[in-house]
């Protein structure tokens, strides 16, 4: 109901659940405002939403998973046993307890989620995402000649001549031990 350019998907493998939410639709369309309704119009009739009809759950976890959804409800009695088969999704809702609403307005998540699919590489805006960090590395001298040994073996593989020469025998005459 956000806008027109919104989407929304009903992922079932069940053609009963298909029919019945198809078949409510018009119930709850009619406790909407004018201008919701015809944002959820748009999209459960566009490119963008409706109901997708799976042959089995894994074809419906297989959809979830390639769409990467922003919002995810598993609208199941057992979510916990489907949870383990979601990979991609921003936020997921379990249980049919856990609405949107319900995760937006109080339960607490970040409801700053990507969207277009982008929930395959990012998370919820999270307080990392405005914190400097940088990544720190130290080998000691013990471990130093074998990390050098794979370091000069993929440093050859992918033609870096210079990182390979720089774990070197000619490194090794400049270190001080």
């Amino acid at each position: 109901e956000h806008g027109p350019d919104s989407s929304a998907y009903l992922v079932t493998h069940s053609r009963r659940v298909a029919e019945e939410a198809l078949a409510a639709l018009p119930e709850h369309w009619a406790r909407m405002t004018e201008q919701r309704v015809a944002f959820s119009t748009a999209v459960l009739t566009g490119a963008c939403g409706g109901i997708v009809l799976t042959t089995s759950i894994e074809e419906s976890y297989r959809f979830s998973n390639d769409y990467a959804p922003e919002h995810l409800e598993i609208l199941s009695t057992d979510p916990f046993a489907h949870l383990g088969h979601i990979t991609e999704a921003a936020e997921i809702l379990m249980g049919p307890h856990t609405p949107v609403s319900i995760g937006n307005f109080g339960l607490g998540p970040n409801a700053v989620l990507p969207t277009s699919r982008w929930a395959r590489t990012c998370g919820p805006l999270s307080v990392t995402d405005f914190v400097k960090r940088s990544s720190i590395g130290y080998v000691t001298a013990a471990a130093y000649p074998e990390f050098a040994r794979h370091a000069r073996t993929l440093a050859r593989y992918e033609g870096f001549s210079s990182h390979e020469h720089a774990v070197s025998d000619v490194r090794d005459r400049y270190l001080v031990r």
